[in-house]
Order: C-alpha cells, then sequence, then structure tokens
C-alpha cells in the first residue's frame, strides 16, 4: 500500500510504504526519517523535509520507487 501526502507549505513529503504500526523512527539525517515496524529492518514510511532543496537518495529504502515518486511530484534527486 504506497500512499503520498505532500505538504507544500511544510515543504515535506511523506511516503507510506505499508500499513503497519511504526515501531521506531531512524533518522538518517536532519531532513531524511524512516519509520520502521515492529519487525526490524522492515521500512513502513519516509518522511522527507526541505523537498524543494532536493532529496539524497542514499541510505533510502525502495530507492528505485522513492526516486520514481520524487521525480514524479518535481522533486530534484541526489544520488550521492
Amino acid at each position: 500500500m504506497l500512499q503520498i501526502e505532500s505538504d507544500i507549505k511544510a515543504d515535506a513529503i511523506y511516503i507510506q510504504l505499508m500499513d503497519e504500526p511504526i515501531g521506531y523512527t531512524k533518522e538518517l539525517d536532519d531532513n531524511r526519517l524512516i519509520d520502521y515496524s515492529m519487525n526490524p529492518e522492515k521500512p513502513v514510511g519516509i518522511d522527507l523535509l526541505a523537498v524543494s532543496e532536493g532529496v539524497k537518495l542514499d541510505g533510502l529504502p525502495e530507492v528505485k520507487t522513492v526516486e520514481k515518486i520524487l521525480k514524479g511530484l518535481g522533486v530534484k534527486v541526489h544520488t550521492e
């Protein structure tokens, strides 16, 4: 179940990868957070902040899917 929420005022995008309760959140950096289920390493969603500056893809789960979504929304992606 893939759902996308975009908040232009907050300059943020949330990509929900699956419909499961969030067990914990891992912060990759100031602008990228990954929500995981209680089952470790099972990503539930990705919270991206400051998206107008572009989004770094390294370290994100489902990277090909995320890249396609972001490009479809007109968000610049950084692959390095």
